[in-house]
């Protein structure tokens, strides 16, 4: 009986500590909200946050919620966090990870790169460790291992930029290269997405003939086909791109939205190849197979304005946005309509809202500050310029452009 209750008063003292220590960091949850510089000094000074319950809860501190605070007021309480995190939690990367911070606001990048690779030990699988380490690897000059977290994290978690790390193109090129490559391994049960995706990488780079190396492994499969037929109608090899979309375009058992695709490239190639009634039957065969979906009305708009028909055509790229309102190319595509057609407002309007999806996209960018350069609207130009140039600052497109609108401006 004795040892029931001493368990049982046991249990009421781990309870009662528990809900100390959770009682604890929810008051400093509330001060770093409301005023950081308070909250960091109670992260570093209240004895409190030292129980186990708090230290766990502790794990949920992000890097925003001390960045407003005094950097005397964050280095203390990054070096208590971190010190008591990897105590009580040593397998845990976030306590390696305060280390790490504290040590790069201290500039001791050395010791800073130790925590890192302990995080990352710990997590290999975060990107924002990966990229944390390849900006403090970088700045040690070790590139070479800068590239390899770079790739992982790319790999991981395609077009993550955070925090920002400053590649030029040919490196930032490589590490997307890198970072597919690596996505297959990491994901293998989505292959021929990853495939393609690194097939169209490396025809872009212009290896095309390794691209089908990629490939070649997965032939038959109905979506490298539809890709296969892409690349044969940019050739104007317009008799094989049909041959290669027969089989998505007819067989039965392929989704139907695939069917519309298929068909949709069948009727751009019979277009192209001078079939204007053919490609038309085509576009009205994917339309009625997939009326959902925005391929059949891309088609279509790309028919209607080869016969000059603009506004036929800026109506099905409109009517495709509202099924892919999300789909940065369609947008382009739609800009590029509506200026032809002297809708420049909505070329405009379609250009803002695919920068706000992509802003990694410079071409994106550059092609809205051009427009709005052509629309005379210079104070619009300048601002977007700004955002750009904030974000890739030696982008020489947009250096070349900042200058042009200075001279527009009389300001050089």
């Amino acid at each position: 009986m004795r040892w029931l209750i001493a368990a049982a008063v046991l249990a009421v003292v781990v309870e009662a500590v528990d809900t100390v220590g959770w009682v604890a960091w929810r008051r400093t949850a509330r001060a770093l909200a409301a005023e950081p510089g308070d909250g960091a000094v109670r992260v570093a000074s209240d004895p409190l946050l030292a129980l186990p319950s708090a230290v766990a809860r502790s794990r949920r501190l992000a890097a925003r919620d001390l960045a407003l605070a005094a950097r005397e007021l964050v280095l203390p309480a990054l070096a208590r966090i971190g010190t008591r995190q990897i105590s009580w939690f040593p397998a845990d990367p976030h306590g390696w990870l305060n280390g790490a911070r504290e040590a790069l606001l201290e500039d001791r990048a050395d010791e800073a790169a130790d925590y890192l690779e302990q995080a990352t030990i710990r997590d290999p699988m975060s990107p924002y460790v990966r990229r944390l380490s390849a900006l403090v690897m970088l700045h040690l000059g070790r590139v070479d291992e800068a590239m390899e977290n770079l790739a992982y994290a790319e790999g991981i978690a395609p077009g993550l930029a955070s925090p920002q790390v400053e590649l030029t193109e040919e490196s930032a090129e490589q590490v997307r290269l890198e970072g597919l490559k690596l996505r297959r391994i990491l994901y293998p049960r989505n292959p021929v997405e990853t495939t393609l995706a690194l097939a169209r990488e490396l025809r872009a780079r212009g290896d095309e003939p390794e691209g089908r190396k990629e490939l070649a492994a997965l032939r038959g499969q109905p979506e490298v086909e539809l890709e296969l037929a892409r690349w044969a109608i940019e050739k104007k090899n317009y008799g094989k791109a049909l041959v290669l979309l027969e089989g998505p375009a007819n067989r039965d058992s392929y989704p139907r939205s695939l069917r519309a695709r298929a068909w949709s490239l069948v009727a751009t190639a019979r277009e192209l190849s001078g079939d204007p009634e053919g490609a038309l039957a085509a576009a009205k065969t994917a339309l009625r197979l997939a009326p959902e979906s925005p391929a059949p009305y891309v088609t279509l708009a790309g028919l209607a304005r080869a016969r000059g028909d603009l506004e036929v055509a800026f109506e099905y790229l409109r009517r495709a946005r509202g099924m892919a309102p999300s789909d940065t190319d369609l947008l382009l595509r739609l800009a590029v309509v509506a200026e032809e057609a002297g809708r420049r407002p909505e070329a405009i309007a379609a250009l803002q809202r695919a920068v706000e999806l992509d802003p990694q996209a410079v071409e994106l960018a550059i092609r809205l500050i051009d427009l709005q350069l052509r629309a005379g609207d210079y104070a619009a130009a300048a601002m977007r310029l700004s955002e750009a140039l904030d974000r890739f600052p030696t982008e020489p497109r947009l250096l070349l452009r900042a200058q042009e609108l200075r001279n527009q401006l009389g300001l050089s």
